[in-house]
């Protein structure tokens, strides 16, 4: 792995702690905002060097697709916060919004292990084109159960932990 690389790696680490302290942490309060602001730099970083980094395939592929919906769902997240747009419900937007963004690094995360595992312990007994064909059913099912998972926690989970900051505040 080259530099690039490893800072990528880097900004996706710190973006799964400093996003798992948020998520965690009770909203709305000065650390909440802190870690928010470290999990967006490392997420923005990691989203820029995503886009330099072709070394899979040697072109633009899901990987980078990926990366591109990762920047929309963490921009949409900040437009909430930034603005309190819509006036009345920008709270759960932005709630909903950062925590699809932590789904989709937390799906990127379990892929990565899953294929840097399973992959090469198939190298000796697949050929090229089933290695691939491996690669990208596990990162597709990893993105599945992680997605799943994160529906699950999000709408049920998202949706209490809203009700009780509008009754605190």
């Amino acid at each position: 792995m080259g530099v690039l690389g490893q800072v990528h790696t880097a900004f996706s680490l710190i973006g799964v702690f400093a996003g798992g302290i948020v998520f965690l942490m009770t909203k709305g309060t000065r650390w909440h905002r802190t870690f928010g602001h470290i999990y967006f730099t490392a997420m923005t970083g990691m989203i820029v060097t995503s886009f330099s980094i072709y070394d899979l395939t040697g072109s633009f592929n899901g990987l980078h697709w990926a990366a591109l919906l990762s920047a929309i769902t963490l921009g949409s997240g900040l437009l909430h916060v930034l603005t309190r747009r819509p006036k009345n419900n920008w709270m759960v937007w932005h709630s909903n919004w950062m925590s699809w963004s932590y789904v989709g690094l937390i799906a990127a995360l379990f892929a990565e292990i899953v294929t840097r595992i399973v992959v090469p312990l198939a190298a000796p007994i697949l050929d090229q084109s089933q290695l691939w064909s491996l690669f990208w059913g596990l990162v597709l099912l990893m993105a599945l159960v992680v997605s799943v998972a994160g529906l699950y926690l999000i709408k049920i989970q998202l949706p209490r932990t809203l009700k009780r900051l509008q009754t605190r505040g």
